[in-house]
């Protein structure tokens, strides 16, 4: 029996297998090649302002550019890391340490004590000094392997940022080329390709220039906010509402909306008012004014998917996935969008 195009079946099982194994071993570097990608499109001005500085050579400039790029990041990181290990261990000592938590304990148990009601639900019977000091003992030590998992993500953070070094480096001088060769191998019209370039360019900078800027504006605003209103551990709030910027749809209003509410109701009248009328009138109107400024023209996506994109890319890829996630759903939508065009006609004829 005669097997026709015996040679090419063989030659897409053969580039299958391989491709399969080289996806494989790229796979550890995906996240840093993906991030590097959209560094080399956040960075390409500088590079090109290098370029012009330097008479036109590519290594210099692509070395200097990817130095920025690094240190534009890792700076920032190092510092919040070292600002909530600072907020942390004051927190330990000033509660730990000092016996406060031990007395805050004991005061609450003898409060219990002494209140009838409780007595007679028999809540008493598994509460008490012991049973309290195991439960400290237990979030003791899951402090520790908290910390200890925060070493090994810096310690990963590191190795990341030193690949995403060399590929930026690489991408920056020969991105275009490597782009070039991707649309030549693919079986897509060019400009159904270049639609897709186009949008991967566009949300990365959307998502660096109008979530990380807006978001790191609006939790240095709300940590100095609370830092003036004489909020506790304000440091290690702002940096919490940084991230919780970052999430579309929820915001720094769960933080410091809460926090105005207890200073009021805590007698703190104009710590509490301060609070709520930066909150209403500064931090949440940042985003409505300074985030269309500096994405400009360049496309988004409905809040809602935005919103999905953005926790389900962090639960797939981690803390990096604020990133990947609007991006891998928006060229999702692109192709949908291509499919649309392409077979315009058959869906009418479908759906009719």
């Amino acid at each position: 029996m005669e097997l026709k195009n015996y040679n090419v079946y063989f030659f897409f099982i053969i580039l299958m297998l391989v491709s399969m194994v080289t996806f494989f071993i790229f796979k550890p570097f995906l996240i840093a090649i993906i991030l590097a990608s959209v560094l080399a499109i956040i960075f390409k001005r500088p590079y090109l302002f290098f370029l012009k500085k330097f008479g036109g050579r590519e290594g210099i400039s692509s070395l200097l550019t990817s130095i920025m790029a690094v240190l534009v990041f890792v700076i920032p990181f190092f510092l919040v890391v070292g600002l909530v290990t600072n907020e942390v261990l004051d927190i330990y000592e000033k509660n730990f340490e000092s016996g406060k938590l031990t007395q805050f304990i004991d005061s609450a148990i003898d409060n219990v004590n002494n209140n009838q009601f409780i007595q007679t639900t028999g809540i008493l019977d598994s509460i008490n000094r012991e049973s309290l000091g195991s439960s400290v003992q237990k979030i003791g030590q899951a402090s520790i392997s908290i910390l200890q998992s925060a070493y090994k993500g810096v310690a990963h953070f590191v190795f990341i940022s030193f690949v995403v070094f060399f590929t930026l480096y690489y991408l920056l001088t020969g991105g275009k080329k490597v782009v070039e060769k991707i649309m030549k191998l693919s079986p897509l019209k060019d400009k159904h390709e270049k639609l897709l370039v186009e949008k991967f360019i566009s949300i990365s900078r959307a998502t660096i220039k109008g979530t990380l800027v807006v978001a790191f504006i609006q939790g240095a605003i709300g940590g100095i906010a609370f830092a003036i209103a004489g909020v506790p551990s304000a440091t290690l709030w702002g940096i919490i509402m940084m991230i919780l910027s970052i999430v579309p749809i929820i915001g720094a209003f769960v933080v410091w909306l809460p926090v105005g509410i207890v200073m009021l109701l805590l007698g703190n009248a104009w710590e509490g008012i301060f609070i709520l009328a930066v909150g209403t009138f500064i931090i949440s109107l940042i985003d409505n004014f300074l985030r269309p400024a500096l994405v400009g023209k360049d496309t988004q996506m409905h809040p809602l998917m935005v919103f999905f994109a953005t926790l389900g890319g962090v639960g797939l890829f981690g803390f990096l996935g604020f990133i990947l996630g609007p991006i891998i759903v928006a060229l999702f939508l692109s192709l949908w969008d291509i499919y649309a065009v392409e077979f315009k006609k058959q869906l009418r004829n479908f759906n009719a």
